[in-house]
Order: structure tokens, then C-alpha cells, then sequence
């Protein structure tokens, strides 16, 4: 079973076509990145299979409240469950990304949940 298990996750990313990575070039974005204060991370997961990193870079206005997109740098999130209408106050991301699920706000309301990879 272990071997099954090695081979299919091996052969998962063979088969996403992953880029080389130079090793170097990517030690040297991420002293970048870090030196910036920006996240540096695998997003997506094309990026997790075939072991890629890239810098998402902070926001200024993270964790402030919001109402409305344009309140924020990026987006106006909520933690809340996601029923569309329903009333909510949210709060500026802290990384501009849109990997990952994420609750959006526009006019103190939720206005849906979007799911990226």
C-alpha cells in the first residue's frame, strides 16, 4: 500500500508538467520576498505537487474593518459562514492572494465565497 501511495503521489506530479526549479534563483526571491515582509509560500496546487513558491506581498491595511472592497488594498473578507445577503462586517486581507477560500463583503453584506487552486 505504501508503494501504491509514493508512486501515485510521484506520478501526480509528473503528470502536472512541473517546471524545473532552480534551487538558487528560488533561495534568492525568497530573501527577497521575506526582506520585503511578503509571504512566501506554495499557492495553488499545481504550485504544492510540484513544489513551487512564490512571494504574495502584504497588505498595508490588514486586519481593518471593512465594508466594501474599495475600504481595503486588496479584498474585504469575513470568517463568517458564507450565506449570500446575509449581513456582515468584514475585515482587509492580509496578503494580496486569491488562493484559497475566501468569504468576500461589498456593502456590509456577503456577497459570495469563491474557492481558487
Amino acid at each position: 500500500m505504501r508503494a501504491f501511495l509514493v508512486l501515485f503521489f510521484v506520478g501526480t506530479a509528473y503528470g502536472q508538467n512541473c517546471p524545473p526549479v532552480d534551487a538558487e534563483a528560488q533561495k534568492n526571491r525568497e530573501q527577497q520576498c521575506r526582506a520585503a515582509g511578503g509571504e512566501w509560500s506554495r499557492f495553488g496546487v499545481h504550485d504544492h505537487l510540484c513544489g513551487i513558491y512564490s512571494c504574495s506581498e502584504r497588505t498595508r491595511d490588514a486586519g481593518k474593518p471593512c465594508r466594501n472592497r474599495a475600504d481595503c488594498e486588496h479584498l474585504c473578507v469575513t470568517d463568517l459562514p458564507p450565506k449570500i445577503g446575509a449581513e456582515a462586517a468584514g475585515r482587509c486581507s492580509a496578503v494580496k492572494t486569491s488562493f484559497g477560500c475566501i468569504t468576500h463583503v461589498d456593502g456590509g453584506r456577503i456577497v459570495g465565497r469563491v474557492c481558487v487552486d
